[in-house]
């Protein structure tokens, strides 16, 4: 009686588990068409390229939660959990998020977009620097931030004219900027809700903890940025879906890293040094030569990543590969 009981249960966790499952994804998909669409007004308002407003608001409402997570976490001592969420989201944001995106549609995009993933290599590649030593300091992660800051004032000299978004558009602009952060509200939220009742739905089928781990958790944190990827994608709005993603992973490097380090130095697990962070690099270096080449991502060069994220995960279900978080 008691196993019939258990088994009622279950099947009762289960049925409100999917019903919080839709929920979320319907959250997901609306928000995510209410993003991609407010950051194209945004765009025509200021007279720029979509792949800017992506590169900046679009990748901030995204990242935004990732940030405030990895400032806590380094507060409470848990600094590896930051950096470990930064590196694996930099590496699912371009070899498995973008790749997807790029095989359902190449992505014909700006030349602003080449010039941008250079800068996300370099920087990159700095902070892989910074963790060479094991450790990442606060003078380190202070330097990070200015990073950041200085690559903004960059885009703010060179490609926009406040000037020129006319007067009578402003009022909808501000409108616009809000609705854009809301939006990305509902998708993050969205994200969580598809993301932790998944979860416990696999668990409740009798899904291991470990394929759980790697797939559905690791890939969770970036659920928000591939919603928003593959909406701009099937809209034929490329620049929104590559900018999202490169100014997704300027954030990761520069600010959930430099921020958490700033309140606690963080300690860097040789497999993040030795293989993670080689990894992020090469499928960034991959992309800034692919846009290089003709301002686009091809089927070819989407199954490339795609291949080299599937030997990663190998490698992470292996054992071979270790993420804090």
């Amino acid at each position: 009686m008691s196993g019939i009981s258990s088994l009622g249960g279950r099947v009762g966790v289960t049925i409100l588990e999917i019903l919080i499952f839709s929920a979320g994804l319907l959250l997901l998909i609306k928000g995510s068409d209410i993003f991609v669409e407010a950051a194209t007004r945004i765009a025509e308002a200021f007279k720029v390229s979509e792949f800017l407003i992506a590169l900046v608001l679009a990748s901030v409402a995204t990242t935004l939660p990732e940030v405030t997570v990895s400032a806590i976490s380094s507060y409470r001592g848990n600094s590896g959990i930051a950096i470990g969420n930064a590196v694996g989201s930099a590496l699912a944001n371009i070899a498995l998020i973008l790749a997807i995106s790029a095989m359902i549609m190449p992505l014909n995009v700006d030349k602003i977009a080449s010039e941008n993933s250079l800068i996300m290599v370099g920087v990159t590649f700095y902070a892989w620097l910074l963790m060479s030593n094991g450790e990442i300091s606060r003078i380190e992660g202070l330097t990070l931030v200015l990073i950041y800051a200085a690559f903004l004032y960059y885009l703010y000299r060179k490609h926009v004219k406040l000037e020129e978004v006319e007067k009578k558009s402003r009022c909808n602009v501000t409108r616009d900027v809000l609705i854009l952060f809301l939006s990305g509200g509902m998708v993050i939220l969205g994200a969580e809700l598809v993301v932790d009742s998944a979860v416990k739905i696999a668990r409740a089928i009798g899904i291991p903890e470990v394929v759980i781990g790697v797939t559905l958790v690791s890939i969770g944190t970036s659920l928000p940025e591939f919603a928003n990827s593959l909406t701009a994608t099937l809209k034929k709005i490329p620049n929104v879906s590559v900018g999202n993603i490169i100014g997704a992973d300027i954030l990761d490097i520069l600010m959930v890293i430099g921020i958490a380090s700033m309140i606690r130095p963080i300690r860097v697990d040789p497999s993040i040094v030795k293989i993670v962070m080689p990894i992020t690099l090469l499928v960034m270096i991959i992309l800034t030569v692919s846009l290089f080449r003709n301002n686009k991502i091809g089927r070819k060069t989407a199954v490339t990543l795609l291949i080299i994220y599937s030997a990663f995960i190998y490698l992470l279900t292996q054992g071979k590969v270790y993420i804090p978080g």
